[in-house]
């Protein structure tokens, strides 16, 4: 008898190729994932992001392996800039009694937003919020210390804070790009002051402390029970199980049509086969259950295999269980109705769309995710669907100005200015039958 090669595609699935035929040994099941905490025996000189101080690090290596995380989290950071950022000031209007808003014409205040510093900061800022829940923005003085001059970031993933200090308060910060492993005594290492933004009085001790020049003032929206570094509310997309799926899903498909492309037919055999032939089949390990799996390909195998078995079948008894309910039997099934619509391979949608679910974002915004959708939606969907996501956006943007409206005050625009606010342009979408208009700008 010949050798005949057998191929384990994975634990589920086998791969005849004399005969051609596929044999799926059960349907696989999705387990949620439940993280491991290591053991962290770091003397607490920096306070950990992560068990293993490196929360970031995993984040952006989540990213690199999926081929919508990135995309998503960079769109959403993008929507949140809007176009610009304004000065301006509320007006009481007797006759309306209402406040209007006029816009602050500050030679000042204008070059500050409209430098490209300040345009760096908003994409930097808005790209790690959303990515880290988390923004470290860092202020400098100018040499006389009067005005702050700068305003910019320090890459998220590259901060960690001090622990607190007897009153709760977190003093400095320390920046590396070689975390987990950094620490503070590095040359490589920087540290910096931060400012407590809960004073009331931070900005006139800040005027007095000629020997702070510059300082990281912290941002990120909060999360229940997190005391140093916030939690993006997408994260239970992470810790689901949702991403090694996404991931099994296209390395599955590869190994499956590199063999399936041969194959003709599909041998599946029910899932409650294995532990109605061998009651013992629930005290078994995993490495016994898939022992036996191996033995029955390979008795399959052997079955079909060579002249001397040349119009053999394969016998499949049918009969029912305990409950008189038909034990369902094995099935030889043609691989053109079983593969030509991708039934048989696990579909990426379901994990595209839980990732879209935890990210918030409307699939008509951002399309409906790779596999069998039937697409984002009609213009109208997407105007009012960006409409509600744009009315959405300023309890964020309110965090990322924050530095900004802090700013304000120690530069004595808010001393001239008492009703001074700080609104994001965006581009309001218009309806068809408004050809060859401009865009109406929208602030919010």
């Amino acid at each position: 008898m010949s050798v005949v090669e057998i191929d384990f595609l994975n634990d589920h699935t086998a791969f005849l190729k004399q005969h051609q035929l596929v044999v799926a040994l059960e349907k696989p099941s999705v387990e949620p994932y439940s993280p491991i905490k290591k053991g962290f025996s770091q003397h607490q000189t920096v306070a950990s992001w992560g068990d293993g101080n490196d929360f970031p690090q995993q984040i952006i290596k989540l990213a690199s392996e999926s081929t919508e995380l990135a995309a998503l989290l960079d769109w959403k950071a993008r929507a949140l800039q809007g176009t610009a950022v304004l000065a301006v000031e509320s007006v009481w209007n007797e006759a309306k009694q209402e406040f209007e808003e006029k816009l602050v014409n500050d030679k000042e205040i204008t070059d500050f937003l409209r430098s490209i510093t300040f345009k760096r900061y908003l994409r930097e800022a808005s790209t790690d919020f959303f990515w880290f829940w988390n923004v470290f923005p860092e202020l400098i003085k100018n040499e006389a210390g009067d005005k702050i001059a700068y305003l910019g970031v320090q890459d998220a993933s590259f901060c960690r804070w001090s622990p607190m200090n007897e009153r709760g308060i977190i003093e400095h910060c320390y920046i590396s790009a070689n975390w987990p492993d950094a620490k503070i005594s590095d040359p490589t290492t920087l540290k910096l002051p931060v400012i407590d933004p809960y004073r009331p009085n931070a900005v006139e001790e800040l005027r007095g402390a000629a020997h702070i020049p510059h300082f990281i003032y912290p941002v990120s929206y909060p999360s229940p029970g997190k005391s140093y570094y916030q939690l993006a509310p997408w994260d239970g997309w992470r810790t689901s199980g949702w991403p090694e799926l996404a991931k099994m899903i296209p390395k599955s498909k590869v190994q499956l049509m590199k063999q399936l492309l041969s194959a003709k037919f599909i041998l599946e055999i029910p899932v409650n086969y294995w532990p109605t032939a061998y009651p013992d089949w629930p005290k078994m390990t995993l490495e016994e259950q898939m022992a036996i799996k191996r033995a029955k390909v390979k008795e399959i195998n052997d079955t079909i295999t060579g002249v001397e078995n040349t119009g053999k079948t394969i016998l499949s008894e049918s009969g029912a269980d305990a409950m008189h309910q038909p034990i369902q039997s094995w099935k030889i099934l043609p691989i053109d109705d079983k593969l030509k619509d991708g039934n048989f391979l696990e579909d990426s949608r379901e994990a595209s769309q839980h990732l879209r679910s935890a990210l918030a974002l409307d699939s008509a915004l951002t399309g409906d995710g790779p596999g069998k959708g039937m697409g984002g939606g009609s213009g109208s969907d997407k105007r009012i669907a960006l409409n509600i996501y744009v009315a959405l956006q300023q309890p964020y943007r309110e965090v990322i100005l924050e530095p900004l409206y802090f700013i304000a005050e120690y530069n004595g625009w808010t001393t001239k200015y008492p009703y001074l606010k700080f609104k994001t342009v965006e581009i309001q979408l218009e309806t068809l039958d408004k050809q060859h208009e401009t865009s109406i700008l929208k602030s919010t």
